[in-house]
């Protein structure tokens, strides 16, 4: 059961079936997770995405909230650490509560050994991040 505040006074309780983090080469986020994912590379590009529970041996660790101070709370946050020696860009889509469909959002590439941090002004109830991908090096040219 996944509770998240929409407004001043108001709450919606949203039931899922299982929380499966990652799947199908996903990553599943609901308010109040934190954790992380190694990323199986292959020729220099992401094979496979692993769930990793113990963060400090993770490649990418995710922690996604209902933070207090921001909007009394309505807005959502999405922090990003890359542990890794490249970038990366994922794409994402989100469920957002009273809404049928699924929407999309940008999130911004997260260069290796930083964090990234992004946040919506509204609830959402499940965000789904895919096709993560290593960005170019840095002074790495383009290959033709």
């Amino acid at each position: 059961m996944l509770r998240l505040k929409i407004d001043k006074d108001n709450f919606s309780d949203i039931h899922f079936d299982r929380q499966p983090y990652v799947s199908d080469n996903e990553v599943y986020l609901f308010s109040g997770d934190k954790f992380g994912v190694n990323l199986v590379l292959k020729d220099g590009r992401v094979a496979e995405i692993r769930y990793q529970p113990d963060v400090k041996r993770a490649d990418v660790v995710f922690g996604f909230e209902q933070p207090k101070e921001l909007q009394n709370g309505l807005s959502m946050a999405l922090t990003i650490d890359n542990k890794m020696k490249r970038g990366v860009s994922m794409e994402a889509l989100m469920s957002i509560p009273g809404k049928k469909d699924v929407f999309k959002t940008s999130i911004l590439p997260v260069k290796a050994g930083k964090s990234g941090l992004e946040s919506w002004p509204h609830p959402i109830s499940q965000l789904v991040l895919g096709n993560l991908q290593l960005t170019p090096e840095e002074g790495a040219q383009p290959k033709k």
